[in-house]
């Protein structure tokens, strides 16, 4: 009897502190952090604004980078006069095409090209987009707008 509450005694110590090490092995400790230091910059694309609704509208990239972020607390949305616009890697109101190896991931050597997915977000005229981007839950610090032209 001494000898099962001894063994049952230590199998609990060991567990309490290994639980610490396997929290950070499997990635659980990420739930724990908010926002990100991370610093994006937006930029005018290449092309023209048309009429259509799959024009390619600006770029994004880091200015500074410091964690890759996960798409799944990634939220991006546009907004044009009273408009407002949800983009993901998956579709949405405009699409958002990255470059890294990893689709699961924002790494921080990337950067996102952002498209109208069949719905005309800026017309031929061009205009101001303003961008809002947060990660878990905390606005990322970068540019605010965009003028695509």
């Amino acid at each position: 009897m001494r000898k099962g509450v001894t063994t049952l005694i230590c199998l609990l110590l060991v567990s309490i502190m290994l639980s610490g090490c396997v929290e950070r092995l499997t990635g659980m400790d990420e739930e724990r952090e908010s926002g990100t230091q991370n610093v994006y910059r937006a930029t005018d694309s290449a092309s023209s604004p048309s009429e259509g609704a799959n024009d390619t509208l600006f770029a994004i990239r880091w200015n500074e980078a410091y964690d890759d972020l996960y798409w799944g607390y990634v939220v991006m949305k546009l907004e044009v006069g009273d408009s407002v616009f949800d983009c993901a890697i998956t579709g949405g109101d405009c699409f958002i095409s990255q470059d890294g190896d990893d689709d699961t991931l924002w790494q921080t050597n990337e950067f996102l090209t952002i498209i109208e997915n069949d719905v005309n977000i800026v017309g031929e005229s061009g205009g101001i987009v303003n961008l809002h981007i947060s990660y878990r839950g905390n606005q990322i610090a970068g540019s605010d707008s965009v003028y695509v032209q």
